[in-house]
């Protein structure tokens, strides 16, 4: 087990010194939920582009009272676990088929929000909320034909949305542990 901590350190730390050289944009997101303001970090990199929620963010997805602000570095640290064992992990690719992209396979297409928050053993969890990217085809689509806006709200609200398959899904990722539990995707309806 030791053995294995050292090897996943050695490899954490090599990562985060070569992706430090990848393509980097960070920007603060003011919410405000009634008189409460808080202030959210966007993040895009190579591989991964989310928003880091602040403890101070009320939600569903983050009623704990035992809330972190995540950092820059627990983001990089948690996608390196979220990408070595995404595969595993989906196995059964729930709600993965007809029109619904593979997970694992298309890992990189998904939007990220990252809330932190403690367990009950004093581990640092990342819940990650993914949805699909509809800034594609698609997404130029319902701009041009349907007038829909850019979707920014996500940036500094939680997405929630029922059903839509594997354009939707979440998981939790222990990052004392590094490891990943409580994947879900939601339904076809």
């Amino acid at each position: 087990m030791t053995q294995q901590i050292k090897i996943i350190t050695i490899l954490t730390l090599g990562f985060l010194i070569f992706d430090s050289c990848s393509v980097y944009r960070s920007e603060t997101c003011i919410g405000k939920i009634g008189n409460l303001n808080y202030e959210n970090t966007y993040i895009k990199k190579n591989r991964y582009e989310g928003v880091i929620f602040s403890k101070d963010y009320i939600g569903l997805m983050n009623s704990s009272d035992n809330k972190f602000t995540p950092t820059q570095t627990d983001i990089d640290s948690a996608e390196i676990v979220l990408r070595k064992g995404i595969k595993l992990i989906n196995v059964n690719r729930p709600n993965q088929f007809d029109n619904c992209p593979v997970i694992d396979r298309k890992l990189g297409k998904y939007i990220r929000q990252y809330f932190g928050y403690i367990d009950t053993n004093g581990d640092k969890i990342i819940f990650i909320n993914c949805f699909w990217d509809k800034k594609g085809f698609y997404g130029f689509i319902d701009r041009i034909f349907y007038k829909e806006p850019d979707d920014t709200k996500w940036k500094t609200e939680e997405k929630y949305v029922l059903d839509g398959c594997s354009y939707y899904w979440s998981i939790k990722l222990n990052l004392t542990k590094k490891t990943l539990y409580d994947f879900g995707v939601n339904g076809i309806g």
